[in-house]
C-alpha cells in the first residue's frame, strides 16, 4: 500500500504544480480563467482526500484508529 499511496501523492502534486503553472503564467488571462484553475485546485484537493480516505479505510468501512 505503501507505494499506492506515494504513487497518488505524486500524481496529486503533479497535477497541483501543472494549474499552478497555469496560475503564474505571464499571459494575459481570460475572463474567469483564474477562477476557473483555482476551482480545480480545490477540486483535485477533494479529489486527492477522498482516494486516500478510501485507500486507508478497512474492512469494517472505519478509518483505521490514530496510534
Amino acid at each position: 500500500m505503501h507505494g499506492e499511496i506515494l504513487n497518488l501523492l505524486d500524481c496529486h502534486l503533479s497535477e497541483l504544480q501543472a494549474l499552478r503553472r497555469e496560475l503564474s503564467g505571464r499571459h494575459a488571462a481570460l475572463p474567469g480563467e483564474r477562477r476557473r484553475v483555482a476551482a480545480a485546485t480545490a477540486s483535485a484537493a477533494e479529489r486527492y482526500a477522498r482516494t486516500l480516505s478510501s485507500m486507508l479505510t478497512d474492512v469494517d468501512g472505519q478509518l483505521p484508529a490514530a496510534p
